[in-house]
């Protein structure tokens, strides 16, 4: 095994080869540290709605073996069409240049929940006719509302081995927790791991939290089980479908 550093100093001749050493190093690295998680959101690009549009922020991306570097925000213009849309990613190849391959990435709604190969999720939403789009929450039931709001429950983020929740949902869980009066003490030293890493966890920490609440996964791993069971944990009450029922009351003599 070997590793070139490129040296550059004065009276030295800058070398193709140098270059290249530079380019591997860069690449590598990247490809390195995220070999192990999944297809997916690495990390940001939030999804935020501005007028007739959904606009994509800054990012990473996984798909297959590589690792898709967004360094400027995207837009897809949407309108109000009375049923599910879901804001997908689509990565290509193309290796028609022989000097190099273009690795691309391209946004669009599709109104199938279904992801085909080389796809991934970043939001859904179902918007009426005459409503608004809104990417704001009341709180932490509020971000599985059916209609006219961003749902970010069932987005694609790349995990270690395992897709995870997306961050901004953890995260907000952590926020509404931590204002909870007679919370145990794991529930805090969950919320101060997320609120630590900007909602960032892995699925394997979030069941390992809801075990020790006495929450057993029975072999589920999918987010939308996961969201439900954090939700119970704030006192929320899950009714049928995507619509909830409101907060449930304890009272504790």
């Amino acid at each position: 095994m070997e590793n070139r550093y490129p040296r550059f100093a004065g009276g030295r001749i800058l070398k193709k080869e140098s270059l290249w050493d530079l380019r591997d190093y860069a690449y590598g690295s990247t490809q390195l540290s995220y070999m192990d998680y999944t297809d997916g959101i690495i990390k940001g690009c939030r999804v935020r709605v501005e007028g007739n549009r959904l606009v994509i922020g800054k990012g990473i991306l996984k798909c297959g073996d590589f690792i898709y570097l967004m360094q400027e925000e995207e837009a897809v213009p949407f309108e109000a069409e009375n049923r599910l849309t879901v804001l997908k990613a689509a990565f290509t190849v193309k290796q028609g240049n022989p000097d190099y391959l273009d690795y691309q990435v391209s946004f669009f709604l599709d109104p199938d929940p279904e992801r085909k190969q080389g796809q991934i999720e970043l939001c859904r939403f179902h918007l009426r006719t005459g409503s608004v789009l809104r990417d704001r929450y009341k709180d932490f039931s509020d971000m599985r509302t059916e209609y006219d709001t961003i749902n970010l429950i069932h987005a694609t983020v790349a995990g270690r081995g395992q897709e995870r929740l997306h961050p901004e949902v953890l995260l907000r869980f952590a926020e509404e927790m931590t204002l909870q009066k007679g919370k145990q003490a794991v529930d805090s030293c969950f919320c101060y791991q997320l609120l630590n890493t900007a909602g960032e966890a892995d699925s394997q920490m979030v069941k390992a939290y809801l075990a020790d609440k006495g929450e057993e996964d029975y072999g589920h791993s999918d987010r939308e089980w996961l969201y439900e069971k954090l939700s119970t944990m704030l006192g929320y009450e899950i009714g049928a479908g995507d619509k909830h029922t409101g907060r449930k009351i304890i009272l504790v003599e």
